[in-house]
């Protein structure tokens, strides 16, 4: 009536293995599995990086190709201006303005973009209560 019941040790004694063993075996196992996932990892990463360099230089390809194109449209440009009776020096200075004043109107694009880059909500968030109630900021 009195019987016992077994324990996770007497288990792996009637298995004729020790518990020693058995924790050494799952030690080993679990060192396999994170083997296999650093090298998983490492193969990803290399990929990823080729990848990136990939897409860096197809973007710098792009540029000059873009570069190429906006010179000949400015070309055809002025040479249409020439055309329309302008005098060659000053198509050029046309030219030369609007791409200034293109040239301008995107770096204020930049300007404003780049506040963004700061994560400055999430430095408002972080912000301690007295700090955030006299609305003084660390910007």
């Amino acid at each position: 009536m009195n019987e016992a019941k077994p324990t996770a040790g007497s288990e792996c004694a009637a298995d004729g293995i020790s518990p020693l063993e058995d924790l050494s075996a799952l030690q080993r196992e679990l060192r396999g599995l994170v083997h296999d996932q650093l090298q998983l990892a490492a193969v990803e990463l290399r990929l990823a990086a080729h990848s990136l360099t990939n897409m860096i230089s197809a973007a710098f390809a792009i540029s000059l190709l873009l570069v190429m194109a906006w010179a000949l449209l400015m070309t055809a440009a002025v040479l249409g201006l020439i055309s329309a009776g302008l005098q060659p020096a000053i198509a050029l200075l046309l030219i030369a303005i609007l791409t200034a004043v293109l040239a301008v109107l995107l770096a204020r694009n930049i300007r404003y973009w780049s506040r963004n880059l700061g994560f400055p909500a999430s430095l408002r968030a972080l912000l301690p209560m007295d700090k955030e109630a006299t609305g003084r900021s660390t910007e």
